[in-house]
C-alpha cells in the first residue's frame, strides 16, 4: 500500500505554505537537474507523435470510456471551475482527461474524486498573481473549500491540496509524491506543452478537444506564466520560464490538431 507523501517535501503543501513557493539555491539546483532530465522524455514523446507509434496499451483508449465522479464534491469542483476564465477552466478539464488516460496506460490507480478536483482547480489562482505567494496556494485553498463544504474528512482536503501544490515541481514521481499530483502534472504538461503527446492516439485528443476546445489556451498561459514569474521570481514557474518552458508551449503539436 502506498503511503501518503510527506507534505513538507519540496513542492508539498506544508512547504508551499511555509515558503510561499520561494525556492532556495539548493532547491533551484535540484529542480534544474530534474528539468534537464525531463527533456529526454519530452523528445521521446515528440518522436512517437511523429511516427504515430503509440504504446500498445494506448491504442484502444477512448475519452468516452472515462466519466467524472458523480459525487457532490465533483459538482462543487465543477461550480468552482466556472469561476475561472475559459482558458483555465478548459485546461483543467483537459488535464483531468489526459491525466486519467496516462494513469490508465501506466497502470497506476487514482482516487477519482481527489484527482478530479485537483485537476479542475490546480490553476485556479494563476489568473491574478500575488507577489510573494505562489499561485498554487490559492488554488489549493479553493479546492479545500470544496471539500469542506461536503463535510468530508480533512484527509481528502489535504490530499487534494497537496496534489495541487506539488504539480508544478519538476521531477516528481508516483512513488514519492503520489499519483494525484503526478498525473495532474502529467495531464497539464501534455495539454500545455505536448509532453507525452506520443503516448496517446490522435483520436483521443480529437475527442477531448471536441468536448473541451483549446480556445487560445497557449497564448493565455504564456501570459499567465510571465506574470507569475515577474511576481515571484524565485518561484517554480519563474524557473521553468528561464529554462524555456514558454518555447515548449508555443511548439505544442496539439495546437495543430
Amino acid at each position: 500500500m502506498m503511503t501518503a507523501p510527506d507534505f513538507a517535501r519540496l513542492g508539498g503543501l506544508e512547504w508551499a505554505r511555509r515558503t510561499g513557493g520561494r525556492l532556495s539555491r539548493s532547491e533551484r539546483r535540484r529542480l534544474l537537474a530534474a528539468i534537464v532530465r525531463g527533456q529526454a522524455d519530452y523528445i521521446a514523446g515528440r518522436l512517437r507523435r511523429v511516427t504515430g507509434r503509440v504504446p500498445a496499451g494506448a491504442r484502444d483508449l477512448a475519452f468516452a470510456d472515462f466519466q467524472p465522479p458523480g459525487s457532490r464534491l465533483a459538482r462543487l469542483a465543477e461550480e468552482a471551475a466556472e469561476e475561472q476564465s475559459v482558458h483555465v477552466k478548459g485546461h483543467g478539464y483537459r488535464t483531468w482527461a489526459h491525466g486519467t488516460a496516462l494513469a490508465t496506460l501506466d497502470a497506476n490507480e487514482l482516487d477519482p474524486e481527489v484527482f478530479y478536483v485537483a485537476s479542475l482547480l490546480h490553476d485556479y489562482g494563476v489568473s491574478e498573481v500575488v507577489a510573494g505567494e505562489d499561485f498554487v496556494l490559492r488554488s489549493a485553498t479553493r479546492a479545500e473549500r470544496c471539500v469542506a463544504d461536503t463535510g468530508l474528512d480533512e484527509e481528502v482536503a489535504l490530499a487534494t491540496a497537496d496534489a495541487i501544490t506539488i504539480h508544478s515541481t519538476a521531477g516528481i514521481t508516483v512513488a514519492h509524491d503520489g499519483s494525484a499530483g503526478f498525473y495532474v502534472q502529467a495531464g497539464a504538461s501534455l495539454d500545455l506543452a505536448g509532453v507525452r503527446c506520443g503516448d496517446l492516439p490522435r483520436s483521443y485528443f480529437t475527442a477531448v478537444h471536441a468536448a473541451h476546445p483549446r480556445n487560445g489556451v497557449t497564448q493565455a498561459f504564456v501570459g499567465h506564466i510571465a506574470a507569475e514569474a515577474r511576481a515571484n521570481p524565485d518561484g517554480r514557474f519563474a524557473q521553468l520560464r528561464r529554462c524555456g518552458f514558454n518555447v515548449l508551449l508555443r511548439a505544442n503539436p496539439l495546437d495543430g490538431g
